[in-house]
């Protein structure tokens, strides 16, 4: 088993412990439910069937053979007892608690490796030993519901309704009507606050031409409650109640349930040899796996930052000292304990960079769906391929991630794979190609999205900008510069708005996004062949190494990540090309930017002799950072900073380096962006 399959293997059985703690409490108080009135509620059997169809869902991804039958057969069985054909009774709840007990202990020997144990006997009992209920009730009575209503309704919701026909139970129509913005959530409090007072049976979208303010539902909702009452329930939603209750005389017949089994009683029940150490297994967690939120993780890495800049203040003092013979001892006991003490913090930062750290595959099945259903909507044909799913990434960034990718496959399917005809006149397969891949690359990590398609077209793109404005129309422009095209708000080459694109919300929020992680966005495109959008993020943005640079009497940070290579050169070397600094570095020009006229900075004195340059990348681009001073490189913690400084390029947040010294880190990509965008 290799360790991406050990992994898979390891959040399964947390995740599976924690369906199954929740399997235990639903099953302990649908019988105590039972016990009481001789009726479980079924929003709490829903709840029991959902369990077991989500750990069969699990198991089967995992290959687990005999988890996956045994929570098969079991949801088999609650779907039989949810749509009334099954009923209640103790040998059930028997039955459904040492499947529970049988499911936790296959669950425990797959985490373990060891050999599962045998569920045939088990199977066998579930599949025969279910009693079947002993009638059925009448079809509710026909002017009670309209025909079209009852065949919208689901064979569970007519279930439901002749069991609170059957009960007794009144029965109205509530009909509301919320705003788009908010429906979701207005709709499910209104389900939650009526479930307090009976039951949802149904709820049912009205379909009206002439509703033009928002979405309409009508609900069928079964309760004890009268008329009044439940119109005072519903009245802060605005609903409209309208009773539907069958008289008495056409109300089903009732159905007497079958009496239970009783169950011998012989005194007071005996504590069996071993059995309360079967029951403290019982309740003992199956995983060592505990959830942590991030917020939590990112208190720890401040702490763990904070514990760095003392680490560094001790070096610090201890090296004034390291000159006094008399204190000779001292300085080498503290020296010994600092390297002590930065190996252990080395080894928690690790630690906890290894907790945040999840694979990318996490995302890939919901970006796979989503992409599928684009390509539908955009009447295409489109084969995804998602590669690297194991690759890890900090879980903050993960999140992040999705927005992005989604519109990134979503302008591969709409602009860059062709319609089947133009496909078939270019010698290309019917079906297109989308491919999805991450990988890891020295301290950062790759994503790419790549389609053949027709590619971008820089006619077309220089054309869309320029009826944009974005552009003149007398501008010269490489390929590479037209491709920078794409990403300019309000930049889009659809001719007309669809579902999918063409609302002028184009790839610069996607590169805004990516910026914001700290990553880059680049572009690469062969018309009639494809286009590959790469995103290279960070590992993560808790800690990250950066280098220290002086300049103008101030320091900066400056992330490891993004620096290519620094060197040292004097003002003779420098060479101006269209009103800008360059470098001739190794025969290829390199732009030069430098920070005290970016951020315009004063300078107490001279400027020296000779600078250092700080070679950054934005992408496959380069530019070099002129400063005065390389000042070491040190582990930061970035801090957010205020709405002002927030807004200015080139500046992503704040560190501490020193004794209460907070110095800027400076964000590369969005640095060289603005600078270039000046020159222009």
């Amino acid at each position: 088993m290799d360790k991406s399959q050990a992994k898979a293997l390891k959040e399964f059985v947390a995740e599976a412990d924690e369906i199954l703690e929740g399997l235990s409490e639903d099953l302990e108080s649908a019988h105590e439910q039972f016990e009481s009135s001789k009726k479980v509620r079924p929003d709490r059997v829903n709840k029991i069937f959902r369990e077991m169809h989500s750990l069969k869902g699990l198991a089967s991804m995992l290959g687990l053979e005999h988890i996956t039958k045994l929570s098969h057969s079991l949801e088999s069985l609650l779907d039989g007892v949810r749509m009334g054909k099954t009923p209640f009774s103790p040998p059930l709840f028997a039955l459904l608690d040492e499947s529970r007990k049988m499911l936790r202990q296959l669950v425990t020997e797959a985490g373990a490796g060891q050999e599962v144990s045998d569920v045939t006997t088990l199977l066998a009992k579930i599949e025969g030993g279910a009693p079947a209920k002993a009638a059925a009730p009448e079809e509710p009575s026909k002017p009670l519901l309209d025909e079209q209503t009852l065949k919208s309704l689901t064979e569970y919701e007519e279930h439901r309704l002749r069991e609170n026909i059957e009960e007794g139970n009144k029965l109205f129509t509530i009909k509301v009507g919320f705003s788009f913005s908010d429906f979701d959530v207005r709709l499910r409090a209104l389900a939650e606050k009526l479930g307090g007072i009976g039951e949802v049976v149904s709820t049912l979208p009205v379909v009206d031409p002439a509703i033009t303010d928002g979405l309409h539902f009508r609900l069928i909702f079964g309760t004890t409650l009268s008329l009044e009452e439940v119109a005072a329930e519903v009245a802060s939603d605005g609903g409209q109640v309208t009773d539907i209750s069958p008289a008495p005389k056409s109300r089903a017949a009732q159905v007497k349930a079958p009496e239970p089994e009783k169950q011998e009683e012989e005194g007071k029940p005996e504590l069996k040899p071993g059995a309360e150490a079967d029951e403290a297994e019982d309740v003992r967690g199956l995983s060592d796996s505990v959830k942590v939120s991030i917020t939590k993780l990112d208190a720890v890495m401040g702490i763990v930052g904070e514990l760095n800049l003392l680490s560094t203040s001790l070096e610090r003092s201890s090296s004034n000292i390291s000159g006094d013979p008399a204190l000779a001892a001292v300085y080498s006991d503290i020296s010994r304990s600092l390297r002590s003490m930065n190996k252990k913090l080395d080894e928690l930062q690790r630690a906890i960079l290894d907790i945040r750290m999840v694979p990318i595959g996490q995302i890939f099945t919901r970006l796979n769906r989503t992409a599928r259903r684009l390509a539908r909507q955009a009447g295409k044909q489109a084969e995804i391929h998602l590669y690297g799913g194991e690759t890890e990434l900090d879980k903050m960034m993960i999140d992040q991630l999705v927005a992005p990718l989604i519109h990134i496959i979503r302008n591969s399917i709409d602009h860059g794979i062709e319609p089947l005809e133009e496909r078939r006149a270019a010698g290309k397969p019917l079906e297109g190609q989308v491919t999805v891949s991450a990988f890891q690359k020295g301290n950062s990590i790759v994503i790419e999205v790549g389609d053949d398609g027709r590619g971008l077209q820089h006619d077309k793109i220089r054309q869309a900008a320029i009826k944009k404005g974005l552009v003149k129309e007398d501008a010269e422009l490489s390929p590479d510069e037209s491709l920078e095209l794409i990403f300019l708000p309000g930049f889009s080459s659809s001719e007309q708005v669809t579902e999918v694109s063409g609302r002028g919300v184009g790839l610069d929020a996607v590169k805004t996004a990516v910026e914001a992680m700290k990553g880059t966005l680049a572009v690469w495109s062969e018309p009639g062949k494809g286009a590959i959008f790469q995103i290279t993020l960070p590992i993560t943005l808790a800690i990250i190494q950066s280098l220290i640079v002086g300049c103008c009497g101030q320091s900066f940070a400056i992330p490891i990540s993004s620096v290519v290579e620094t060197f040292r050169v004097g003002q003779e070397d420098i060479d101006w090309v269209d009103q800008r600094e360059v470098f001739n570095l190794r025969g290829a020009t390199l732009p030069l930017l430098r920070l005290e006229r970016r951020f315009g900075l004063r300078r107490d004195g001279e400027a020296p002799a000779r600078h250092f340059v700080v070679v950054a990348h934005k992408g496959d681009k380069a530019a070099g950072i002129v400063v005065d001073d390389l000042l070491g490189e040190q582990e930061t913690v970035i801090h957010p900073i205020g709405r002002s400084l927030g807004r200015v390029a080139g500046v992503a947040g704040a560190t501490e380096v020193g004794e209460n010294q907070v110095i800027l880190v400076l964000d590369t990509s969005s640095l060289l962006a603005a600078a270039e965008a000046e020159r222009v």
